[in-house]
């Protein structure tokens, strides 16, 4: 017996029949696809920030234009008033003024500095000026000043002879400091006593000895000139021996006084008692002899 389906009964769709799709929103929506809404704009972040190094870099060049603006017009300035004081009459050299120069004039002073009336003051160069000036053998030391607007002012120390001094087959002059500062020419004063007992090998290898050595011989003749002595025999000669003892040479006979070491004012006191005692015999010695260092007291006169 064939089994009859029932009627009117309706049949529920396949679940593998797809399903519709789901409409589109408004008119525009036909034909296109749907999108994300835009974000928010971002903000905006100030240029110093995105590019520190940039702005830097055009800060510090404004900086140096303004510098270099700056340091052009105090060079131009600075150049137009050199200018001005090298090349207006009203700095040239209209005075010079020497102070201190006995041995030379004025204008020989000038012309050992090289200084010219009319010439720029500001032309000079002080330092080379002095050198030149303490060239000259009798100048100990100078200074040489400008004063605005043209004068020069220029002051001179000579040095002082006060002694001779022998020294090999030569003559010179030395100072009362101990300096020998030049040879002997014809015009130098004479009148002096003469020191000897110094090698030129000793000036060559010890100047500064040399000058402490004719100090020495100057301080033993500052000593006979305290002495009565001296009044009645000049100073003629101040003899320095190797060992480092004085023997003087006096009066125009030469009579040698050998003084041995020092100190010498009692010596000294001591031969001017023993001359008093020669000229009451109405006698002189040719040697007097001091140098006894082991008897003090004693004294040995040879006579002529």
């Amino acid at each position: 017996m064939k089994s009859v389906p029932p009627r009117n009964v309706r049949k529920e769709p396949s679940a593998e029949a797809e399903s519709p799709e789901p409409p589109l929103v408004g008119k525009a929506a036909a034909g296109k696809t749907s999108r994300p809404p835009p974000s928010p704009a971002a903000p905006k972040v100030p240029l110093s920030e995105r590019f520190p190094r940039l702005l830097k870099a055009v800060t510090g060049a404004k900086v140096l234009v303004g510098l270099a603006i700056v340091v052009g017009s105090a060079g131009g300035v600075a150049w137009g008033a050199k200018q001005y004081m090298t090349t207006s009459p009203r700095f040239a050299i209209k005075n010079v003024q020497v102070d201190g120069a006995a041995r030379k004039s004025p204008q020989e002073i000038a012309d050992l500095a090289g200084l010219r009336l009319g010439e720029n003051v500001f032309s000079l160069d002080l330092d080379a000026a002095r050198r030149r000036i303490e060239a000259d053998p009798w100048v100990d030391s100078a200074t040489v000043t400008r004063k605005l607007p043209g004068s020069v002012f220029v002051t001179v120390v000579e040095h002082e002879p006060a002694a001779l001094v022998a020294i090999d087959d030569k003559m010179f002059l030395a100072s009362s400091a101990g300096e020998v500062f030049k040879e002997l020419s014809a015009d130098d004063p004479v009148d002096l006593p003469v020191i000897t007992g110094i090698e030129g090998a000793d000036v060559a290898k010890d100047r500064e000895g040399v000058k402490k050595d004719v100090q020495r011989a100057l301080d033993v003749a500052a000593e006979l000139d305290k002495t009565a002595l001296a009044k009645r025999y000049s100073l003629q000669e101040i003899h320095l021996v190797e060992d480092g003892t004085v023997e003087l040479v006096v009066g125009s006979d030469g009579i040698a006084v050998h003084l041995g070491a020092p100190p010498y004012r009692g010596k000294l006191e001591q031969a001017e008692r023993v001359f008093d005692e020669l000229a009451k015999r109405k006698t002189e010695p040719s040697i007097v002899f001091l140098d006894n260092e082991a008897s003090p007291d004693r004294v040995v006169v040879r006579m002529r």
